[in-house]
């Protein structure tokens, strides 16, 4: 707060390596420090404010007297705070939760930064005991999740339904395979089921109506979803029932056929359901509460790149997307770059409102991934031309990769998450 108002200036300064590592050294910034020597450069770019020195990852307004002119604020939560920029901000309790959980798992492993992970050597173990450390946390929280429905049910009060959803590129699909098998082993017949195929008929899309042009529907807008018939084969399978499950063909904007036959749930039976709108209550208002088991999922990654700045988790999302999009629909890093605020836009309106009702929040980073990606992805942002009007974000995530090594894709198991977005994987289904 003394630095936004006595307005004191940021310099942009550059300085030697060794003189850089020397200063983060003495004023135990390990993280920036570890940082330098995983990634080693002659001159080290920096800002510098009353004699402090912090790495230069990003562009910085040149006072601090610029978040004059927002809303800004410090809430404190448990042993720190948050920055909000929003005088409505609404406090997330299971979201810190999780990701401070995922944070003391680092700590044990020892790889709380970026540094520290290009610090795990390639020959030897430790960063295939690292991979196999974040592959055994996550099948952990599977079995935690599993077991939390089994207590429901040895108490009376059977989930039939189980809703994840989360922002694109969480790794839904995977994650619900996964989470059937676990309740297997308990003994329940878990059955997955996307919602991406309950979109409304061209010809029933609100949007369409007015100009006929079917650029005018918003498929992530709740409105684009056929709401009622969800609902309608939501609670029919629930209390046992067949259905006929719609298959919407994107290409023509309309459904195959009389879709496919859903076989009836046994008495043991949950039905296992995920989409970008599976915790919009619209969905589950015909199913009771108590039958419905909500979880939502999103990589909250640990990562600090120095002692201040953590990897963003949008960032970490965007990767997986553009390599999917790439090896799997054929788009390029710059159209997949050109959609992402809209993507991101949808996400703040239909997903996020709905995180704080989740019964479990499930984080799906894994601290390898961005090493992985980055070997499907450097190429495809260095091919964007400086014509392109996404020019300037693959640049901005071109600095971010380039503070990371690059790790080999076969370290990454057959059965990870990150396969739904690399290919090869146990559930592939590209």
């Amino acid at each position: 707060t003394e630095l936004v108002t006595s307005g004191e200036t940021i310099t942009p300064i550059t300085k030697p390596w060794k003189e850089a590592v020397a200063y983060f050294e003495q004023h135990g910034l390990t993280a920036a420090k570890d940082l330098l020597t995983t990634r080693v450069v002659p001159q080290v770019s920096l800002y510098e404010c009353r004699g402090c020195w912090r790495l230069n990852l990003a562009p910085l307004h040149e006072r601090a007297a610029g978040l004059k002119a927002g809303q800004y604020k410090l809430v404190a939560s448990g042993s720190g705070f948050v920055a909000a920029y929003s005088e409505n901000y609404v406090p997330q309790p299971a979201l810190l939760g999780s990701h401070h959980d995922h944070m003391t798992f680092g700590a044990g492993y020892q790889v709380k930064s970026v540094g520290q992970l290009n610090g795990l050597q390639q020959v030897g173990r430790p960063r295939k005991d690292f991979v196999l450390a974040c592959e055994f946390r996550q099948e952990t929280k599977l079995a935690e999740i599993a077991s939390k429905v089994k207590a429901r049910w040895d108490t009376g009060k059977p989930v039939k339904v189980i809703c994840i959803a989360g922002p694109t590129s969480s790794g839904k699909t995977t994650f619900a395979n996964k989470l059937c098998m676990y309740l297997q082993n308990y003994g329940y017949v878990a059955k997955p089921l996307t919602v991406d195929h309950y979109y409304l008929p061209l010809d029933r899309q609100p949007k369409y109506q007015a100009r006929k042009q079917r650029i005018d529907v918003d498929y992530d807008h709740i409105e684009s979803m056929d709401v009622d018939l969800v609902g309608e084969h939501l609670n029919a399978l629930a209390v046992g029932k067949s259905v006929m499950t719609p298959v919407y063909n994107m290409k023509t904007g309309y459904r195959d056929g009389d879709g496919h036959k859903f076989d009836a749930l046994p008495d043991n039976g949950i039905l296992v359901i995920e989409g970008i709108h599976a915790l919009n209550p619209l969905y589950t208002q015909a199913v009771a509460r108590e039958k419905v088991f909500k979880i939502f999922i999103s990589p909250l990654t640990g990562l600090q790149l120095d002692d201040h700045n953590a990897v963003k988790t949008t960032h970490h999302r965007l990767l997986r997307r553009m390599s999917r999009d790439y090896l799997f629909r054929g788009n390029s890093a710059a159209t997949t770059l050109k959609m992402w605020d809209n993507v991101r836009k949808g996400e703040g309106t239909w997903i996020f409102p709905h995180q704080n009702d989740a019964d479990f929040v499930m984080n799906s980073a894994a601290e390898y991934e961005v090493p992985v990606l980055k070997t499907f992805i450097e190429p495809l942002l260095r091919a964007v031309t400086p014509e392109d009007a996404q020019y300037g974000k693959a640049s901005e995530v071109l600095k971010l990769l380039d503070h990371f090594n690059n790790w080999p894709p076969e370290m990454t198991p057959g059965a990870a998450l990150l396969r739904e977005f690399i290919g090869d994987g146990s559930f592939d289904c590209h």
